[in-house]
């Protein structure tokens, strides 16, 4: 996957030229980091926030070990003083962080990060690597879990995702979604996540006939066999399972379902289905793959394509049509004086900030509330409004702890919500913004 001995090498060499200028100039005071995402593509009505344990456990590892050392110092950049600096490095500084699963917008502080100045600094590379993948992702994913309506999905995009680490960020953080297991069987192991899969082309093309390859399959799986039938010729290939009826009766054998991976899907699966079920095979599945994201999904839906599963890979594992946000890692305060960036579409609000979620009596998504850290916030008309940005990571020690599981049930209840972007910005952020602006400009 990635040698964690040496994780303290993942970062861009700027943060590390930064960090010895740091060092040498004595600058070590308290600063705060802010992320978010700039901007929101239009096919994305939000985000969901995913990643923050993939994170934090490898935050755990972020160190640089003597043979990391002695790479640095064979760049002739880096002077001993700042090398011996880096020897003993392990991050102590305090994340605040929204919990995974959360639906969230533009502009949102989802996570801080608060520490010395170098400790805050050179983590930069690895907390936007990991969040945004997963974060991209798990958004990817939940588009196609609303679109499949209670439908199953399966997460099929381990041989296309761009590495062996994306294809495991990608295994999490589609089930994270709302996806009801993976083919990866190593983020089976990683997380208990359920693994599923059934056979592909080349088990067919191997047997001298469809009929003995299908006999094969399930003889040796006689209560899960799923069975590819788009190698040749879909229909005929369902009605000789049909045809195989007594074999399966005679040999206990239940076809718990059928794969169409080619072709019209909704049209072969129509047809399959009146094949299936006059041939007495009514409690057959069919399981669909094949390009499938959530328009596909959708489209198949409307045509009221039976189908029980669908296998989802390359374009939800790559988020094709939405292959990377404006995901940002932002200095906003340093030795407690706000820091702010007035760069065009990519200005920053200075400040550490909280980020409160209100809702009214009935449970109704209201309005996202942003103010500075510590400012104080009235919301007594609203009890039910929730403080998103919370300590995960304090003097070394992870504080975050949710199974999936429970981050799954988020996921759920935040989709009933039916959130729109609604974000007030206090006005004490908004005066001080306006105030620094005009110093700086």
């Amino acid at each position: 996957m990635f040698p964690l001995s040496s994780l303290g090498l993942f970062l861009d060499l700027y943060e590390l030229t930064m960090a010895q200028v740091y060092f040498e100039k004595d600058l070590f005071g308290k600063a705060t980091f802010s992320l978010s995402i700039r901007t929101r593509p239009k096919n994305r009505p939000f985000f969901l926030f995913a990643g923050l344990e993939s994170f934090l456990k490898l935050l755990k590892h972020f160190k640089f070990e003597d043979e990391d050392l002695d790479f640095l110092e064979s760049l002739k950049i880096f002077k001993k003083p700042f090398l011996d600096y880096l020897k003993n490095f392990s991050f102590k500084g305090t994340i605040r962080a929204i919990p995974e699963g959360t639906i969230f917008f533009e502009k949102e502080p989802v996570c801080e990060v608060e520490s010395d100045l170098i400790s805050a600094q050179i983590i930069e590379t690895l907390i936007i690597n990991t969040l945004h993948i997963e974060t991209l992702i798990a958004t990817k994913a939940l588009l196609c879990v609303i679109a499949a309506k209670g439908i199953p999905l399966f997460d099929f995009s381990a041989r296309r995702t761009h590495g062996i680490s994306s294809s495991l960020h990608v295994a999490r953080a589609s089930y994270v979604a709302g996806f009801s297991g993976t083919s990866n069987v190593l983020a089976g192991k990683l997380w208990n996540i359920p693994v599923v899969g059934t056979m592909a082309h080349s088990f067919v093309e191997v047997f001298p006939s469809e009929e003995k390859a299908f006999k094969a399959f399930s003889q040796t799986y006689p209560d899960r066999a799923i069975l590819l039938i788009d190698t040749y010729d879909t229909i005929k290939a369902s009605q000789k399972i049909v045809a195989l009826k007594d074999f399966f009766k005679k040999n206990k054998i239940s076809i718990k379902g059928v794969r169409i991976d080619s072709g019209d899907l909704a049209e072969l699966s129509k047809r399959v289905r009146k094949i299936l079920n006059n041939g007495s095979f009514k409690d057959t599945q069919i399981f669909l793959s094949g390009s499938l994201d959530e328009k596909e999904i959708k489209n198949l839906l409307k045509k009221k394509t039976p189908v029980s599963g669908f296998g989802v890979g390359t374009k939800m594992g790559v988020s094709e049509d939405s292959p990377y946000f404006e995901m940002g890692y932002k200095l906003v305060e340093y030795e407690g004086k706000p820091c702010f960036k007035l760069s065009p579409k990519k200005e920053i609000l200075p400040g550490a900030k909280d980020f409160y979620r209100v809702w009214d009596k009935n449970d109704k998504f209201l309005f996202d509330l942003i103010t500075l850290k510590g400012e104080p916030v009235d919301l007594s008309s609203y009890p039910k409004s929730q403080k998103l940005l919370n300590p995960v990571y304090q003097d070394g020690k992870i504080l975050y702890h949710e199974s999936l599981e429970v981050i799954r049930a988020r996921v759920k209840k935040e989709v009933e919500r039916n959130y729109k972007k609604r974000i007030k910005i206090s006005q004490k952020i908004r005066t001080l913004f306006k105030q620094l602006k005009k110093n700086f400009t």
